[in-house]
């Protein structure tokens, strides 16, 4: 850790509010690639990811004085299970919703950009490799792509996710290692071996 990032978060430790938002400013990036895999097609037809990241900003914002700094990883973890919560909610709201999502299309560039968090920068690892990558996660199934998103992007620990899922920790260990087959194996598919 460089002594800029000491410094912030010694600064958030103390409650300064600004520490705590620069923090999710770094995040931001992370985050954003985190919902668009989450928030799945139905939902993004309808709610801008970016919408979606303010929200959920704007509500750690508002709850920053009530935080108490402990350090990176628990930060990362109220961050992503905030968005979690997020995601359900809005889930929740447009499956009740009568509305056929069926006629709406959205074309992005989305899951390109989202899988560039699980590798590589898209530069590194080249276009063609990224945007295979980018299809093989949208053919996982959704709670593949969630525990993917959650271990990989999230950096979020098993005890975490277990507790978002409702699972053991060895489950979520198989589930992982499943979803994790089962990427590569499209990736395979796609003529990319992936290691």
């Amino acid at each position: 850790m460089d002594s800029h990032d000491h410094a912030l978060f010694e600064a958030a430790r103390a409650g300064d509010g600004k520490a705590v938002e620069r923090l999710i400013e770094r995040y931001q990036p992370r985050l954003h690639a985190f919902v668009r895999l989450r928030l799945g097609n139905r939902v993004r037809a309808r709610e801008a990811t970016t919408d979606v990241v303010q929200s959920v900003c704007g509500e750690l914002l508002a709850a920053s004085s009530r935080f108490e700094f402990r350090g990176e990883q628990q930060f990362r973890d109220w961050l992503f299970t905030t968005a979690l919560n997020k995601i359900v909610d809005k889930q929740r709201f447009h499956g009740r919703s009568k509305r056929d999502v069926a006629r709406e299309h959205q074309a992005d560039d989305s899951l390109l950009h989202a899988a560039s968090f699980l590798t590589p920068s898209v530069d590194a690892i080249g276009r063609e490799t990224a945007q295979a990558l980018a299809a093989a996660l949208a053919e996982l199934s959704d709670e593949h792509r969630g525990v993917i998103t959650m271990a990989r992007i999230a950096q979020m620990p098993h005890a975490v996710i277990a507790e978002a899922l409702g699972r053991s920790e060895a489950a979520v260990r198989q589930l992982l290692v499943r979803a994790l087959l089962h990427l590569s194996q499209q990736l395979k598919r796609r003529g990319v071996v992936w290691e």
